[in-house]
């Protein structure tokens, strides 16, 4: 899961639309792959480096989930970090 960080100062919008276009979903949606889906964070502890996006990794379930932060993103910069995770999972799996 992508979660981005809602804040009013950052280009929220374009970030947020950036990923749904590429992924091809709504907000909330998950991929057909079932492995991305775009929901939004109130809080991540650093403002100053909005925009950012925690990607959540579910892959040993509720036992042991974490975030992984990216500060200062742009719309190409979350694109890669997708296609960085698509290939990291489709290696381990």
């Amino acid at each position: 899961m992508l979660k981005i960080f809602k804040k009013k100062t950052s280009p929220k919008g374009e970030i947020e639309g950036a990923l749904l276009k590429y992924l091809g979903v709504e907000r909330n949606e998950v991929t057909k792959d079932d492995l991305f889906s775009v929901g939004e964070m109130e809080c991540m502890g650093c403002c100053v480096n909005a925009p950012m996006i925690a990607v959540a990794d579910y892959t040993n379930r509720s036992e042991g989930y974490m975030y992984n932060y990216y500060e200062d993103v742009t719309t190409q910069r979350v694109v890669e970090i997708v296609e960085i995770v698509a290939v990291g999972f489709c290696q381990e799996n």
